[in-house]
């Protein structure tokens, strides 16, 4: 009853298959520049820090309008109890001679501010191609496990047929054909398995991209990694940690602007009245003046605003010696994780080379009676699994140099 059972089930496992077969052939061909290009394109939260950069650049505006003369026109009307109404028309205008230096400075952290969140940006679009980068090999590893996994398959279902053929000899039992027929379904739910993967990788690099149709990416080769020292020393200038010296730089600056916060400041004014009822006696058609002002007592608050800004310029420095050596610490561990990927990926290319070996000499001593049916599945279920490590691996290693290389700091590549 169970082998009754079995067969039937093996006999709808088919049509299941088929209706979940993935091709890439009907699918759109996709490199990996364009991949970024399209995900440059479509990411909403570069988009919200080029907006913030352009409020920085505004704001730094505003800071730099002080500094400027201003010139205002004027009109007013007042009537008093017990008094003619008055009425005024004229031109205005201030300018701000000296600040303390206080709105120069301020201008100056300003720009480093802008400077540093464009940096900032320059890095997100870095890690943004390391995003795009491990959806698109994810999804490549996807697809090469499909055709893994179809090929093992393939190499069962032939098997099945070679023992079927010696079961009618009676050179087979009919124990190793329901065997290799149990090995079938597993590769099948294996295969499935697989295929929901792709699906999900699929979406992961649709919703990058902003395409709507699947997608087939094109091989990656493999490239040689560098010198060590080279990505060390690069990764100090990478564009996140420049912006943390900006940053620093800045804090330094409002620092500095507190430090004038007791200088004297001086601005000069005037006023034309082309109109002015009731006129004064004798008549006078304009005013001018200087104004200094110079702080004596702020009751503590200038102080105040001394030590908040040294703070703040203290922490911005232990923040870049951070940022520093986390840069340092990504990109020793990415080294060490792509040096010991090439190891193993060296290791499973004679591993599978021996696999197959062993896969075909098993075959061999399977036809002399040597060994069983099961020693035969054995051998090719490990050369199965063998070349899906070794896809793994590769995936792997392209990953973790594309890691070493932003970790550095570099242009992607």
């Amino acid at each position: 009853m169970k082998t009754v059972l079995l067969l039937s089930v093996l006999s709808l496992l088919p049509a299941c298959l088929t209706a979940q077969e993935i091709s890439t052939a009907a699918m759109r061909q996709i490199t990996m520049p364009e991949t970024y290009t399209l995900a440059l394109a479509r990411s909403e939260a570069l988009a919200q820090q080029g907006e913030y950069i352009a409020q920085l650049a505004a704001a730094e505006k505003l800071i730099n309008f002080p500094s400027r003369p201003t010139l205002d026109l004027n009109a007013s009307q007042t009537k008093q109890q017990n008094a003619t109404a008055a009425s005024k028309g004229y031109l205005s205008g201030s300018y701000s001679i000296f600040s303390g230096m206080r709105d120069y400075i301020a201008a100056k952290a300003a720009s480093a501010r802008t400077g540093a969140a464009k940096l900032d940006l320059d890095r997100a679009r870095q890690q943004l191609y390391l995003d795009a980068a491990q959806a698109y090999i994810g999804l490549l590893a996807a697809q090469r496990e499909l055709t893994i996994r179809r090929e093992q398959m393939d190499v069962t279902g032939r098997r099945i047929t070679e023992l079927e053929a010696r079961e009618d000899l009676g050179r087979s039992r009919k124990s190793e054909v329901v065997a290799a027929k149990t090995q079938l379904t597993q590769d099948k739910a294996s295969y499935l398995d697989a295929a929901g993967a792709e699906r999900l990788a699929q979406q992961a690099l649709k919703f990058l991209t902003g395409l709507d149709t699947d997608l087939a990416p094109a091989e990656i080769p493999l490239r040689e990694q560098g010198d060590p020292e080279a990505y060390l020393k690069a990764a100090l200038t990478r564009p996140d940690i420049a912006a943390r010296r900006k940053t620093l730089e800045s804090a330094g600056y409002l620092a500095d602007v507190q430090e004038h916060n007791l200088w004297p400041t001086l601005a000069a004014y005037g006023n034309y009245y082309p109109l002015r009822t009731p006129a004064p006696d004798p008549a006078d058609c304009w005013d001018a003046g200087l104004t200094l002002n110079l702080p004596l007592y702020t009751g503590g608050v200038a102080g105040a605003q001394r030590e908040v800004a040294r703070a703040g310029q203290r922490s911005a420095a232990l923040a870049l010696g951070l940022a520093e050596r986390a840069a340092l610490s990504e990109v020793r561990s990415a080294y060490d994780e792509l040096h010991y990927l090439a190891l193993e990926e060296a290791s499973l290319k004679e591993a599978l080379s021996l696999a197959q070996e062993n896969a075909r000499l098993q075959q061999e001593d399977y036809k002399l009676g040597l060994v069983t049916n099961l020693d035969v599945l054995s051998a090719l279920n490990t050369v199965q699994q063998t070349r899906l490590a070794l896809s793994q691996a590769r995936a792997m290693e392209n990953v973790a140099l594309l890691k070493l290389e932003i970790a550095a700091g570099l242009e992607a590549k």
